[in-house]
């Protein structure tokens, strides 16, 4: 055997062993807190295999459109004042609009109303002129803003259910919208549904916390918690611990050691752009008083800095917020203001000035304008979701018990079982000695999906063990594809070997071929597909690149031991 042989050998057996460390604690089931194993780290199963809460929650946006509508008389009023016209009043309508359509009249000096439509006309864009006469007008929301609101909605929506799933310990939750005022919500693992509805439907709570930097350095702070959490043995475990638990029992162990009237805080970030990524705790030392909460907030939204063309957060308080915020700016000018949503930092800009006219811009870091871009969104969504809460009706509950998980587990793995033992079996029949190499190499693929499932903490789904069968399914075309080209190479005359050889080179371009098809396919059903179908289209694509890596790779490294053999012993015909 050649070096080159044995260096692609190494590397099978290389794959073969990481994939069976990563797969045995799966199999054996074992506990990640009381075993010594070196990998930890479990399949997650989806809620059709280990039961749990579904749940969807329907949005009132007839609810939202009136609190809009208010919010943008409020200021109309603020705005023409500012420009030097009095609105005597803004009422909402009561006849003439509907709950999908609400609508408000203004009026104003009769002399004015050429301004005044100038004005909106100008400054407006967010509300459409229903109807105009001297001194009167009325006014809806414009169209394309009513989208835009729905949109908004549901991203805040899922942003404030997702700050509170943390609080059950599920480690794969699923929270997608459905149609446009629709939330669904998966919680594997969940037995309480209405401790989760009471969680998920509460309001967001908002707050504004100036950060003590004075009283510890960040290295101090991160050292003290690292010394607190090895000394009482807290540790926190992403989807298993609730972060509002964790974050109390730093706060009771380091009262006594951080200064009165301040509190530990955690930002929760993403170590990379991967959402199956780990999340690292970057600690924040605040003031405990919130002198500004999101009830003081009426709007947040993202513009683009005119001047630098690059995004930022627009913030606009109400009436009170503008004096809250007054004097919280005033006094604390030059320092960091943390923006706080249910315990948890999203964002600590810093303070560059007094900000005494009720609106506020937060300037972001570096970064591409798309990341600038996306951060700006996040922000402004995190304030809404404090600053607006939406109502969310439970349209639909269900409550998938263990036993049917588990009856699942067993009819799936059952049905891949026979399927691929009646594969196996057609492949031993037609290709004989060299069927036995096809077997192998379908097996491996087996170990190495459920192994890259594992690797990437991705949720397995009854539909997912059925992209595993047809994954054997595709896995077996591809070493027909191989054995179909070797027994036309062999009629024509050529040497095993030269057979063989030529056999897989004529066959890779067809394989690659048909599995960038597959891959297409299963990349549509990611992006647009939603629950089971993404974990279907998951398992697929890992599929994919699995099949080409032992169809290709693997068999042909086996198929070069079994001819070294052949070789040695003097055989001059394959079995094929």
């Amino acid at each position: 055997m050649t070096k080159a042989w044995w260096g692609k050998f190494c590397l099978l057996v290389l794959s073969v062993v990481f994939s069976v460390l990563y797969v045995y604690p799966t199999i054996a089931n074992l506990d990640p807190e009381t075993s010594k194993f070196p990998v930890k780290q479990k399949m997650n199963m989806g809620l059709d295999l280990q039961g749990g809460v579904y749940l969807v929650l329907g949005v009132d946006f007839n609810r939202v459109y009136k609190e809009v509508v208010a919010r943008q008389g409020t200021a109309l009023i603020e705005h023409f004042k500012e420009k030097g016209i009095t609105i005597n009043s803004v009422t909402p309508l009561t006849e003439g609009a509907t709950a999908e359509d609400p609508m408000l009249e203004a009026k104003f000096d009769p002399a004015r109303t050429e301004a005044v439509k100038e004005i909106l006309k100008k400054d407006y864009a967010t509300l459409r002129l229903v109807d105009d006469k001297p001194g009167v007008t009325r006014l809806g929301i414009a169209r394309d803003y009513k989208n835009d609101i729905r949109e908004k909605t549901l991203a805040q929506s899922i942003e404030v259910i997702r700050n509170r799933i943390d609080e059950f310990g599920v480690s794969e939750p699923s929270i997608t919208s459905q149609g446009t005022d629709r939330v669904v919500v998966e919680l594997p693992g969940v037995k309480d549904v209405d401790r989760a509805k009471d969680l998920i439907g509460k309001t967001a709570r908002l707050e504004f916390k100036i950060v003590n930097d004075g009283a510890l350095s960040e290295g101090q702070l991160a050292g003290m918690i690292q010394k607190a959490e090895e000394e009482n043995k807290i540790n926190y475990v992403e989807g298993k611990t609730a972060f509002s638990d964790y974050a109390k029992k730093i706060n009771d162990v380091l009262k006594a050691k951080i200064p009165p009237g301040s509190e530990i805080a955690f930002e929760r970030v993403k170590v990379s752009q991967n959402p199956e990524a780990a999340t690292q705790r970057i600690p924040y030392l605040l003031f405990s008083k919130a002198d500004v909460t999101g009830d003081d907030l009426q709007d947040a939204g993202v513009s683009l800095n005119p001047e630098r063309n690059t995004p930022e957060v627009t913030l606009t308080f109400n009436p009170r917020g503008t004096v809250g915020f007054d004097k919280l700016t005033g006094e604390h000018t030059g320092k960091r203001l943390a923006i706080v949503l249910d315990n948890i930092v999203h964002s600590a800009p810093v303070l560059q000035t007094r900000i005494s006219n009720g609106r506020a811009v937060i300037t972001l870091g570096r970064g591409n304008h798309d990341q600038m871009m996306q951060e700006a969104k996040d922000i402004s969504t995190v304030l809404r979701a404090g600053a607006l809460p939406t109502q969310l009706d439970f349209l639909e509950q269900r409550v998938v018990g263990p036993s049917l998980g588990q009856d699942s587990i067993h009819k799936g793995s059952t049905a891949a079982l026979i399927g691929a033992a009646l594969v196996f079996l057609f492949v031993l029949f037609y290709y004989k000695k060299s069927g036995v190499i096809a077997v192998i190499t379908l097996l491996l693929n087996v170990l190495f999906v459920l192994a890259c499932l594992v690797g990437l903490e991705a949720t397995l789904t009854l539909p997912g063990i059925a992209g595993i069968a047809l994954t054997i399914g595709i896995a077996v075309d591809s070493n027909v594809v191989i054995y179909e080209r070797i027994r036309e190479e062999l009629r024509h005359g050529k040497a095993v070997s030269a057979a063989i050889e030529s056999g897989f080179q004529k066959a890779f371009r067809t394989i690659v071929d048909a599995n960038v098809t597959n891959a297409i396919a299963s990349i549509v059903l990611l992006v647009y597909g939603t629950g089971p179908i993404k974990g279907f289209a998951v398992t697929m694509l890992i599929g994919i690149v699995t099949t080409l890596f032992t169809a290709v790779f693997a068999c042909k490294v086996l198929f070069d031991w079994y001819m070294h053999r052949l070789e040695r012993n003097g055989v001059r015909t394959l079995s094929i």
